[in-house]
């Protein structure tokens, strides 16, 4: 049996999500610059390149559900190309040492795979719909659920740089989050028990590949993820409390110049580690 936790009433934000709780385990230093100080990290090449292929296959299946058929490729990628100038065009992007065609290319080929080879297959009733967890607070938990099919199950539309491995799906937190909204919104009497989930996945290899991943969760696994919610939200309420706003693990490959934003003026970073450097040279 978990142990019982305290949920706080307060938090210093109105919100947690996947992301943002996953953010706050990996550095909280990182997670109160971003949604406490408001602080903004550009985002990376391959989020950009996610964040399109993502749109462009999202858009083609709300059309679906409203015409019962998948757009053709042709207009497919020129949705694509539209979300992808508008992003490079708003986002300062931090490219870092990928080449921005070539990540554009390597993306193209691997959402044209997947919209030929899957999105045929895909029967969806919802895309990109919001939930909203709600306990005995002021804050929720909130997400979307990118897509859901005719069966019940659930779906993410992932753009990766290399092919997710079964392993890694069936301990992916994503899951369990999406198949807990799914159980409290079926309790609630709103919609059918959660029946799986699917990881659609566009490899963006020099062969692309494009493949689902099926995993699923138990109602116990369902009930650790709502304690880890609640853990969450109290470590989070004492570290506002008492101020205290540790780094990433010693040596977290997270934790680098390339990988965060705001390594260079961090004192946990790049910049507590000049000051190291500069007090130990004689």
């Amino acid at each position: 049996m978990l142990p019982e936790i305290e949920i706080p009433r307060v938090l210093p934000v109105s919100s947690l999500s996947l992301s943002s709780m996953s953010l706050f385990r990996r550095c909280p230093e990182k997670w109160r610059r971003r949604y406490i100080d408001g602080l903004y990290e550009p985002p990376s090449g391959p989020m950009i390149c996610g964040s399109a292929a993502g749109a462009a296959e999202a858009t083609n299946f709300q059309l679906k559900i409203e015409s019962g058929v998948d757009l053709s490729t042709e207009d497919l990628l020129d949705q694509f190309a539209d979300e992808w100038n508008e992003r490079v065009r708003r986002d300062d992007v931090a490219w870092g040492s990928d080449k921005p065609e070539a990540l554009r290319q390597a993306s193209q080929r691997a959402l044209e795979t997947y919209h030929e080879t899957i999105a045929p297959k895909v029967r969806p009733v919802s895309v990109e719909r919001e939930f909203t967890l709600r306990f005995d607070a002021d804050w929720t938990f909130k997400g979307y659920l990118d897509l859901e099919e005719e069966d019940g199950s659930v779906g993410d539309l992932k753009l990766k740089a290399k092919r997710l491995a079964q392993a890694d799906a069936d301990r992916d937190p994503q899951v369990g989050t999406y198949l807990l909204a799914k159980r409290v919104e079926h309790q609630a009497g709103y919609g059918p028990a959660p029946a799986g989930f699917r990881f659609h996945t566009m490899v963006r290899t020099r062969t692309p590949v494009a493949e689902v991943i099926e995993t699923d969760r138990s109602d116990e696994q369902l009930d650790a993820i709502l304690h880890l919610i609640y853990a969450t939200a109290a470590e989070i309420a004492w570290r506002a409390e008492y101020d205290i706003w540790t780094g990433a693990p010693r040596d977290a490959w997270w934790c680098s110049q390339r990988t965060c934003g705001f390594w260079s003026s961090c004192p946990l970073g790049g910049k507590g580690r000049l000051i190291r450097e500069a007090v130990l040279v004689p």
